[in-house]
């Protein structure tokens, strides 16, 4: 008997009464406790397995990853409460949802789920998904187990216990567990330390067309699973269940394209996606709007405002993300150097890899912000002026539900990408990325 199961009928961190042993995963196994002293308050307790705890770099980003996870606050996320280390073992600590599995509705209804009803919930899950990726975390174990229903119907994305922020090479090395095969993207087969949020997109569709056909496209052992994302178009899920709208098996299709750049860009697209095909097209009132647009030459000023608002999109996420990795850059540098003090070779080592990594996010989101901005020099100047001083559409401020501090530092990116922009095009030159990085919010 492994000594973690002794954990019930005791009391953890003078709270938490372990009543049951609920579940295990990769990760270790998760007990239903009582608060010590609010009984009515239920959690779900993760006791980490010991092989993971016992890696010498794990105590290091432990908890850094608690913090990360704790970030995350939205009404499709099983939120977080507590993290902490006691005796040997490793806890997090999460609300307790009263319900049921994704894979148990799907395995109890023997084929697909109704589309009304499919939809509903996964939309839920691109909300969590974006407000995660909003704070440059990546889930990368999308799956049906790894979504809670309660009692309301309501999807709840868990266990981001293999979750990343994104770009750390270093969080990324310490798991053993890098995903689940059957819904793995190509590039996470190939190298895990290299992927983005695009590659949760991936995942998310693979969950959609299970939901939608009641079967996942590919099945085998891991390097038969691996072949075929890699190499095999995920079917249309229309091949399996006929009565689905043709937009609905379209976007599944799009959702899960071997190249990251054919997908969808953001969980965000991808909702809405779905939304316009729930909504269907009204081809009369289309037709007419068209030909006014046609008509009055409206139609350039269009095509071209959601081309250069897709630019600056870009040019503002990368310019965050320059900056997230400059925080974490400060960070591991000071612990290269408390290491290096210590004399911990081990930690040393750990941290230099980190630092390597950071310094590569850096550079990709520095050439990637430059890139959108020499894109933007194309067009004409009044409408870049237009869009760049209007106010921002929700597909640039990202979730509803985004807290007004991030609103007020995506605001801020963005007044700093208009004055680059205007740089650029009296200059001819971009700004550097010690220039870009002296401007960070603080």
């Amino acid at each position: 008997m492994d000594i973690q199961d002794d954990l019930i009928g005791k009391t953890v961190h003078d709270s938490y009464n372990i009543v049951s042993k609920i579940g295990e995963g990769g990760m270790g196994r998760v007990y239903l406790a009582e608060h010590a002293r609010v009984t009515e308050r239920r959690y779900a307790v993760k006791v980490l397995k010991r092989e993971l705890t016992q890696n010498p770099k794990f105590m290091n980003q432990f908890f850094e990853e608690a913090r990360h996870q704790a970030q995350l606050s939205h009404p499709n996320v099983v939120q977080m409460t507590d993290y902490f280390k006691e005796g040997e073992d490793y806890f997090l600590v999460l609300d307790y949802v009263e319900g049921h599995s994704l894979a148990e509705m799907i395995d109890s209804s023997h084929g697909p789920l109704p589309q009304k009803q499919a939809l509903q919930i996964f939309k839920g899950i691109l909300g969590a998904l974006n407000s995660a990726h909003e704070k440059a975390i990546l889930h990368r174990d999308i799956k049906a187990s790894n979504v809670m229903i309660d009692g309301s119907g309501r999807a709840l994305l868990t266990d981001f216990g293999i979750a990343r922020q994104a770009g750390d090479e270093q969080a990324a090395s310490l798991g053993r567990v890098i995903g689940t095969p059957e819904y793995m993207s190509p590039e996470q087969f190939i190298d895990s330390d290299k992927i983005d949020h695009r590659s949760d997109v991936y995942s998310a569709g693979i969950l959609l067309f299970e939901m939608l056909s009641g079967r996942l496209p590919f099945e085998g052992s891991q390097d038969k699973l691996k072949e075929q994302h890699l190499g095999v178009s995920v079917p249309n899920p229309r091949s399996i269940n006929p009565k689905l709208k043709k937009c609905l098996g379209e976007i599944v299709v799009k959702a899960t394209q071997k190249p990251p750049d054919a997908r969808f860009q953001g969980s965000l697209a991808f909702l809405k996606a779905i939304e316009r095909c729930e909504r269907g097209a009204r081809w009369p009132l289309i037709v007419l709007s068209l030909s006014i647009l046609l008509a009055t030459g409206t139609w350039y000023w269009m095509q071209n405002e959601k081309a250069i608002r897709s630019l600056v999109t870009l040019s503002i996420d990368n310019y965050g993300l320059l900056c997230l990795e400059a925080e974490a850059l400060k960070r591991k540098e000071l612990g290269l150097r408390g290491a290096k003090l210590l004399g911990e070779s081990g930690y040393t080592e750990a941290f230099s890899k980190s630092i390597e990594g950071h310094k590569a996010n850096m550079n990709k989101f520095f050439e990637q912000y430059s890139n959108a901005l020499d894109e933007l020099s194309k067009y004409r100047v009044s409408m870049v002026h237009e869009v760049l001083k209007a106010s921002p559409h929700k597909e640039e401020m990202g979730s509803r539900t985004a807290d007004a501090e991030t609103q007020a530092k995506r605001e801020r990116f963005r007044e700093l990408t208009s004055k680059d922009f205007e740089d650029r095009r009296s200059t001819g030159k971009g700004p550097s990325q010690e220039t870009m990085l002296q401007k960070c919010p603080g």
